[in-house]
């Protein structure tokens, strides 16, 4: 995209200097005032010619011929670059938003999601269900459009570039999410990631379990096996299907059971019964404490500012839990 927007600057430029040129050069042949001189210079260019303003001296038709050989192409391919630009609405709002609103300075901690396919639309939905920036990465306009349509910043351009990925602002992205079909693909894209940034998080999808030492040795945080995932769930529906669909509801967060992790912040240590006490009402399923994990810890159990928390419950009892960590 950046390649696309340094040739619009320069087709831009050069259509100014052919209006000044002609502008000027009319004014100076023919006589015209500034405005006349403007006037017909851009009905030239646009192909417009009513015909109410002409030349009349040899020097301002040779203007006119020059202008017309010239400046129409120029024109023409100025105009039609634009419309292009404005039809990837989101790729235009991006463009926009760093050329002159400063979007660069609003765009931190955001996800940025590589490829457009069914994987993706699942994780860029759960991604805006729970309040997530999104930005993808896509290949071609199409998918760029279609993403737009469905509501998400889609930039065009290749995920082996650097270019790419720092137009998507990677030095203040929080993670990074690859779910290309191609292992060998992504692996070139974990490396590209992982040479621009040391600290965001990359996780890749990939159903090649050769692959997966490999990901991990290129700077991968997790490499995650959808078909084991889903496998096991389809099995579950056979012998246990309500164990499987208590799984599946907490896969989304749209509706009814959920799952959320959260950082600990309060000014002290709450033991479990304290927090109950005041009003928590999801299961803590799991506590986190440097590398040790604390699996569905009893009521006297002690938290400590800066535990990570795996709440599971109720969408709405979980929003009121969150608020109420806050709070504390």
């Amino acid at each position: 995209m950046e390649q696309a927007i340094r040739r619009l600057w320069i087709v831009i430029l050069a259509l100014c200097g052919l209006i000044a040129f002609g502008t000027l050069a009319f004014h100076l042949a023919e006589g015209l005032n500034p405005f006349d001189s403007l006037y017909l210079t851009i009905t030239v260019l646009s192909t417009v010619g009513f015909g109410d303003i002409v030349p009349e001296t040899a020097s301002g038709r040779m203007i006119y011929m020059m202008l017309v050989l010239v400046g129409i192409g120029i024109f023409g391919y100025a105009v039609s670059s634009i419309a292009s630009l404005m039809a990837e609405r989101s790729v235009f709002k991006l463009a926009r938003g760093f050329l002159f609103l400063g979007g660069e300075e609003k765009l931190r901690d955001h996800v940025i999601v590589v490829g457009w396919n069914q994987v993706s639309k699942f994780v860029c939905d759960e991604m805006r269900v729970n309040g997530q920036k999104v930005v993808l990465i896509v290949e071609d306009d199409e998918r760029g459009r279609e993403a737009s349509r469905a509501g998400y910043d889609a930039l065009v351009g290749s995920p082996l570039e650097e270019g790419t990925f720092k137009a998507a602002r990677i030095d203040s992205a929080r993670a990074v999410v690859l779910t290309e079909d191609d292992p060998s693909k992504n692996l070139m894209t974990v490396l590209r990631v992982r040479g621009l940034s040391k600290e965001v998080k990359i996780i890749v999808v990939c159903s090649d379990d050769l692959m997966r030492s490999l990901f991990y040795r290129a700077g991968a945080d997790r490499v995650i096996n959808l078909a084991n995932v889903s496998g096991r769930i389809l099995a579950s529906f056979v012998f246990e299907p309500l164990v499987a669909e208590v799984i599946e509801d907490l896969s989304e967060a749209r509706i009814g059971l959920d799952a959320r992790q959260l950082t600990f912040r309060a000014g002290r240590s709450y033991t479990v019964g304290e927090l109950r006490s005041r009003g928590l009402k999801g299961i803590i399923f799991m506590v986190m404490r440097g590398e040790k994990k604390h699996y569905y810890p009893g009521e006297s159990f002690a938290l400590e500012p800066g535990d990570i928390i795996v709440l599971a419950g109720l969408k709405d009892h979980l929003d009121h839990d969150e608020k109420l960590l806050e709070g504390l």
